[in-house]
């Protein structure tokens, strides 16, 4: 019976600093990279950063999403989409901001006004780069 006392006290001891941690994360600066098409994988990759905002405060994060190539098709096809509208919306209202290649609105020959809720201020001129610059100023790359 000591023997299993003792496990249980080293695996309680064990889990004590993670519960602890997980409540300290510093302020973080993330920049998500969608290019593909499946939506099952976006949707996936929303759920991602909605779990990421609720484990930090608001003002603890700052994401930013660049979305190229298939995935502008998520964009597009939103116009007439009230889920997806809602899921953007949203993502929105957290802060979180969404960078849309200009390259791809070009290459799909497209304007802003062909993307739901997509404006100037949101295009860039080329995802990668965009991504580059973000983190050269410090946003940490992921992509679900």
């Amino acid at each position: 019976m000591t023997h299993y006392r003792f496990l249980l006290t080293a695996c309680l001891l064990l889990c004590l600093p993670t519960a602890c941690w997980a409540d300290t994360y510093a302020p973080q600066k993330v920049v998500y990279h969608i290019n593909y098409a499946d939506e099952s994988r976006i949707n996936s990759t929303f759920t991602n950063i909605n779990n990421h905002i609720e484990a930090l405060d608001e003002d603890q994060l700052d994401i930013k999403v660049v979305i190229h190539g298939p995935s502008l098709e998520y964009f597009i096809s939103a116009t007439a989409d009230s889920t997806k509208q809602i899921t953007l919306d949203n993502l929105k209202l957290l802060d979180v901001q969404f960078l849309i290649c200009g390259n791809t609105i070009a290459a799909y020959r497209l304007t802003v006004d062909d993307l739901y809720d997509v404006a100037e201020e949101d295009v860039v001129k080329a995802g990668l780069p965009a991504i580059v610059a973000l983190q050269q100023q410090g946003y940490i790359y992921l992509r679900p």
